[in-house]
């Protein structure tokens, strides 16, 4: 299956589980150069019943995240498959016009909240590390 980054020039925005390097250590087995960025206009939801967000649209919202740079098709696969059916991708401008992409949320489920990177990280993150 062919990924949905595989031919992209452009970054990749990333504003929940992927911004951990342990995540990203585990999935690709490096940690690709990134940069802070913004989206503005998304946030990124907390979802029920599970422990990672979904980016959705959210007038005045700004989902904080990274951009990854550097990815080969290789990683682009894995982190298709890390995604899954319930994401989307989407090309958007982060920090104001420079181009991204990013795995959108299509699934439902969406909470009123946003998602707790740091309530993550004490649940999850340190079973990366194993």
């Amino acid at each position: 299956m062919e990924s949905r980054l595989a031919h992209e020039d452009m970054p990749l925005f990333v504003y929940g589980t992927l911004c951990f390097e342990e995540v990203l250590r585990a999935l690709l087995r490096r940690v690709p150069y990134s940069e802070p960025a913004a989206l503005a206009g998304w946030r990124a939801a907390a979802l029920a019943r599970r422990p990672y967000p979904g980016l959705v649209p959210a007038p005045g919202g700004l989902a904080r995240g990274r951009l990854l740079r550097g990815l080969t098709p290789e990683e682009c696969a894995v982190l298709d498959a890390f995604e899954g059916a319930e994401y989307t991708m989407r090309a958007v401008a982060v920090d104001g016009g420079r181009a991204a992409r990013t795995y959108v949320w299509r699934g439902g489920d969406v909470l009123a909240e946003d998602w707790d990177a740091e309530r993550y990280a004490e649940r999850v993150i340190a079973a990366y590390g194993r």
